[in-house]
């Protein structure tokens, strides 16, 4: 029971934006400085946000786990405001 999300170029972009960035990512070399996450999330906010869309729009859970990215989201906006 396969159900297909259709993605605008917009939502595919982001989603191709948000792998890449993810996997330059490393994981190994301990805690971060905060100012660097804090960069590192405004800048892929926006992304972010359309990334939140698609998730919605997942069938069943979705719409809870794009409420708990949001939630996220909202705690990183606290702790990195844009300056």
């Amino acid at each position: 029971m396969s159900q297909n999300v259709e993605l605008s170029p917009e939502e595919q972009n982001a989603l191709d934006q948000l792998s890449r960035e993810l996997q330059g990512t490393d994981r190994t070399r301990g805690v971060p400085d905060i100012g660097q996450l804090c960069e590192q999330y405004n800048r892929l906010k926006p992304t972010l946000e359309i990334v939140v869309r698609i998730v919605e729009r997942i069938p069943v859970y979705g719409s809870k786990a794009a409420q708990a990215i949001r939630f996220l989201m909202g705690l990183a906006d606290m702790a990195c405001p844009i300056q």
